[in-house]
């Protein structure tokens, strides 16, 4: 029999395509592959942002759920922590009533907080559903290590990106570049900070929309510049004009911005998070502690013109771990040995 594949997932919005967030990416990002590769397939929208309301949204799902699972061979549901606990467990017993296998794939990497500060209850949901499903996957290493007790069919399925087609220059300009949320948990005190440490002949821009109070005017008095809001299809054309990203972040699971910058070959100065610290490592960036000014001085005045070739090489060489094609490939792989 043929595989057919049902997933479940986020789609573009409908109503406003420019909302794109990153599990979008990636769930649009897994149907590419299947059409490039004349996978069968089938989807149901869990976006709910494409239904009326969340509560229609649900029912919608569960009741397409019901008609598309007979002519399927594998569900695999790829979603957030809410769909873990709202729709995980309805999806895993519909699979199992008619025979068919079942994977799940969780977004973002802050899950253990999340399930730890659950219920009793939804802990009990949230195991039952990893434990009965046919392999589960998880975007960092240390989720993976943590979930697989409740499943030895859990693995590594990170954020991923297409390969490039281009790189960065390879002559060192000083110019960097912060894209991302313009919030205090990325860390944009501490680079404004650290900018005005700096000489003049430093550029650093920042790129995203603004939170936590910030504004335009807040910058003036920085050796930075805000530059407003880019959409997802502008982010590889414009990281190609500077030479290092920073992302001195406070929290983070597996920034797609990094994983963008390393398929150009752009080297990397980000805090040494547990899930930054499994993307990136002294070869091709440099990681500082958390809230420390110096450190994100220093690393920003350590790249020189006889050094940041060596980086950018090393850079591309890290980004294969993220590259969609591999990783697509080992899910698939995956699933189809744990049928």
């Amino acid at each position: 029999m043929q595989k057919k594949y049902l997933f479940l997932g986020p789609k573009k919005n409908v109503y406003n395509p420019e909302l794109i967030g990153g599990v979008i990416v990636l769930f649009e990002n897994l149907l590419e592959y299947c059409d490039e590769y004349h996978i069968e397939y089938d989807v149901i929208d869990t976006n709910k942002a494409n239904y009326k309301n969340k509560l229609y949204a649900y029912i919608q799902i569960l009741i397409l759920l019901f008609k598309k699972v007979g002519k399927s061979t594998h569900i695999s549901l790829h979603g957030t922590a809410n769909d873990y606990l709202l729709i995980a467990p309805f999806a895993l017993l519909v699979s199992k009533c008619f025979g068919k296998h079942f994977s799940l794939r969780k977004f973002a990497g802050n899950f253990i907080e999340i399930y730890e500060n659950y219920s009793t209850l939804q802990r009990f949901i949230i195991n039952m559903t990893l434990k009965y499903s046919s392999c589960n996957f998880f975007e960092t290493k240390y989720l993976v290590e943590y979930f697989k007790k409740f499943n030895p069919n859990t693995f590594w399925f990170p954020n991923v990106r297409k390969k490039s087609l281009y790189h960065t220059g390879e002559k060192f300009r000083k110019k960097f570049v912060y894209l991302g949320a313009v919030k205090k948990e990325k860390g944009i005190d501490i680079l404004c900070e650290a900018s005005n440490l700096l000489s003049a002949e430093y550029t650093i821009d920042i790129f995203g929309a603004l939170y936590d109070g910030y504004e335009e005017s807040t910058f003036e008095k920085f050796n930075v510049r805000y530059r407003g809001v880019l959409n997802n299809g502008m982010v590889i054309d414009k990281l190609l004009t500077y030479d290092v990203l920073i992302l001195p972040s406070l929290r983070e699971g597996y920034p797609g911005v990094i994983i963008e910058a390393l398929s150009i070959g752009m080297p990397i100065i980000a805090t040494n998070l547990p899930s930054i610290q499994e993307m990136v490592d002294d070869s091709s960036s440099i990681l500082i502690e958390p809230l420390n000014v110096v450190q994100l001085k220093e690393a920003i005045e350590f790249f020189d013109i006889y050094n940041y070739e060596g980086k950018l090489q090393n850079a591309l060489q890290q980004f294969k771990k993220f590259d969609s094609e591999i990783q697509t490939n080992l899910f698939f792989k995956w699933i189809n040995n744990n049928a």
